[in-house]
C-alpha cells in the first residue's frame, strides 16, 4: 500500500489496521507528516512537531504488542490552534499569544488521547476565531485546496483544508455559528456541531460561556469521512466540572440507520432565496436521495433567518467589545483588517441592558421555534451558505465585492438553536474562470439525535463520494510522490 493510499483511509479503519498489525503507527503517522510537509501551499499548520509525534507513535506500537485495545490506538488527529495541547503553541491566531504554550490538554485532547489518539499538528485559525475566512495578521491566508485564491471559510479552515487534502484523517474544530460548517463545506469535507452542551469548551480560546454566547459554542470533530465523526464524538462528549453549561450525550454511534418511511425535513422555497444554482442543485440532490432510501419528505416551518447574524453579534459582544480588545492587547493593533474593521464597529454596537435581555428573548423564541420545527424528522436538510467558496475577502456568491454576511444566515440560526448539524459534500458547481467547487448540506436534528443525524450523514455521504472531484492541490501532489 503506497503512502496516498494509506492517507486516503477512514480514521476507524486505520485504527483497525494498528490494532491487527498489519501497518505501524508510525508509519501512519509519518505518511500525514510527510503529506503535510508536501501540501504547504494551502497555509493549513500552525505547528507540528515532527519528533514528538513519532515518539508517541512509536509508544502507540509499544502497546499494540501488549494488547492495548483502544478504540484509536496510534491514530494522528489535528487540532484547531483555539484548542490547547499541552507542550505545543496555542495562539489562536494572535499576536497577542504568539509565546503562549498551552500547560495542559483541552478536554477533548485529553480524551482523545485516552482513546489512544495522537496529536498531529495545530491547524490555522483566524485571531480569536471571529471570521468566516481563515486570514490573520500572525498566519496569513489560508487558501482553499480547490483555487487558492479562495476560501476556506472560517475560523475550522486549517481543518478543513488539511482534510480535503488527506494530510489528517481526523481533527477538532470549534464552531461558534458557522466555524466547523462553513469550512467543510467549501473544503468537500465533513463536520459535525454536536447539540449545545454535549462537548465541554474546556481548554478552548477564547472561552464563551461566560459572555452573551453562553451555550451558543461548541468543540466537534471534523474530517475527511463523515463515518469516522460518531466515533470521535462518543470520546469526546459528556460533562466536566469545569463547564457548568456541559451535559452527557445519550446513545452510541449507529452502524446504520434505516430511512423506511422516516421524515425527512425540507425548508419551504420562501427561505430560500439567494442560493446558487449549485447549492440549490445539492439540497434537491440530497433530498431525491434520501427518498430512494424510504425516506418521506416533510415540509418544515420555517423559521426566521433574516436577522439571525445580525442577532448573533449583538449576542456575542454585547459589552460593544471592550473583552475582546482587552484580551488582545498585547497583539499591539497587529491585526488583520477584516478583524481590525470588526473590532471598531463593535463600539457603536454596544446595547443597553434593555437591549440586550431583548436580543436574548429573541434567541429564545428563535431556539424554541427550530426545535419544534424539526423534531418529527430523522433529519432536516439545510444550506451551509447561499453558495460554494468566494475569493479571499469575499462573501459567497461575491466574487467581485463583498455583500452581506447573510449568506450565512441559515447556519447562524442553527448554531443559536443548538441542534446537531452534519456537513458533507453533495456536489459541485462551476464558478468564475472554469473552477469546480465543492457544495455541501448541512442535516440538522432534533437535540441529542446525534448520532442519528450522523449515521444518515455517513451513509448519504459514501452514496455522493463519486461526484466530489479532488482538490487541484490534491491532484498535484499526488503526481509529485508518485514521480
Amino acid at each position: 500500500m503506497t503512502n496516498i493510499e494509506l492517507i486516503a483511509l477512514p480514521a476507524r479503519e486505520l485504527a483497525q489496521m494498528i490494532r491487527a498489525r498489519e501497518i505501524s503507527s508510525v508509519d501512519v503517522c509519518g505518511a500525514y507528516l510527510d503529506r503535510i510537509e508536501t501540501v504547504t501551499t494551502v497555509n493549513a499548520v500552525a505547528h507540528f512537531d515532527r519528533e514528538t509525534v513519532l515518539r508517541q507513535a512509536a509508544l502507540a506500537d509499544e502497546g499494540v504488542s501488549r494488547g492495548d485495545g483502544a478504540p484509536l490506538l496510534g491514530v494522528p488527529f489535528s487540532v484547531k490552534d483555539s484548542i490547547a495541547v499541552k507542550g505545543w503553541p496555542w495562539r489562536s491566531g494572535s499576536f497577542a499569544r504568539a509565546d503562549v504554550v498551552a500547560e495542559v490538554d483541552a478536554i477533548a485532547v485529553s480524551r482523545l488521547r485516552d482513546a489512544g489518539a495522537i496529536p498531529l499538528c495545530k491547524t490555522t485559525t483566524p485571531e480569536y476565531t471571529w471570521s468566516a475566512q481563515t486570514a490573520s495578521a500572525l498566519h496569513g491566508y489560508t487558501n482553499n485546496p480547490y483555487d487558492l485564491r479562495r476560501s476556506t471559510g472560517g475560523s475550522s479552515g486549517g481543518e478543513a483544508a488539511l482534510h480535503s487534502l488527506n494530510a489528517a484523517p481526523i481533527g477538532l474544530g470549534t464552531d461558534g455559528f458557522c466555524s466547523i460548517r462553513l469550512p467543510a463545506h467549501f473544503c468537500g469535507t465533513a463536520g459535525f456541531r454536536p447539540t449545545a452542551g454535549v462537548v465541554p469548551e474546556t481548554g478552548t480560546w477564547p472561552l464563551t460561556r461566560s459572555t452573551g454566547m453562553m451555550d451558543i459554542s461548541t468543540t466537534g470533530p471534523m474530517g475527511a469521512h463523515a463515518s469516522d465523526l460518531a466515533l470521535v464524538l462518543e470520546i469526546i462528549a459528556g460533562s466536566d466540572p469545569q463547564d457548568p453549561f456541559s451535559h452527557p450525550l445519550p446513545g452510541h454511534p449507529l452502524d446504520v440507520i434505516d430511512l423506511r418511511g422516516a421524515k425527512v425535513g425540507v425548508l419551504p422555497d420562501s427561505v430560500l432565496e439567494g442560493l446558487s444554482t449549485g447549492t440549490r442543485a445539492a439540497l434537491a440532490a440530497l433530498a431525491d436521495y434520501c427518498v430512494s432510501a424510504g425516506a418521506v419528505l416533510h415540509s418544515v416551518e420555517a423559521w426566521d433567518t433574516a436577522s439571525a447574524v445580525e442577532l448573533a453579534f449583538r449576542l456575542m459582544a454585547p459589552d460593544g467589545g471592550e473583552q475582546v480588545r482587552a484580551n488582545l492587547v498585547a497583539a499591539e493593533s497587529r491585526h488583520h483588517p477584516e478583524f481590525a474593521g470588526l473590532l471598531e464597529s463593535l463600539t457603536a454596537m454596544t446595547p443597553s441592558i434593555t437591549e440586550y435581555l431583548r436580543a436574548v428573548e429573541q434567541w429564545r423564541v428563535l431556539r424554541a421555534r427550530v426545535r419544534a420545527s424539526v423534531a418529527e424528522c430523522v433529519v432536516t436538510l439545510v444550506p451551509v451558505a447561499t453558495g460554494p467558496a468566494p475569493l479571499h475577502d469575499r462573501l459567497p456568491g461575491a466574487d467581485d465585492s463583498a455583500s452581506s454576511v447573510v449568506a450565512f444566515n441559515h447556519s447562524f440560526a442553527i448554531a443559536m438553536a443548538g441542534v446537531p448539524s452534519a456537513v458533507i459534500p453533495i456536489g459541485m458547481e462551476r464558478v468564475g474562470d472554469r473552477v469546480d467547487l465543492p457544495v455541501g448540506v448541512q442535516l440538522i436534528g432534533a437535540p441529542h439525535t446525534d448520532y442519528s443525524v450522523l449515521a444518515v450523514a455517513a451513509r448519504a455521504q459514501q452514496h455522493f463520494r463519486p461526484s466530489i472531484s479532488r482538490p487541484t492541490a490534491w491532484a498535484e501532489h499526488e503526481e509529485e510522490q508518485h514521480d
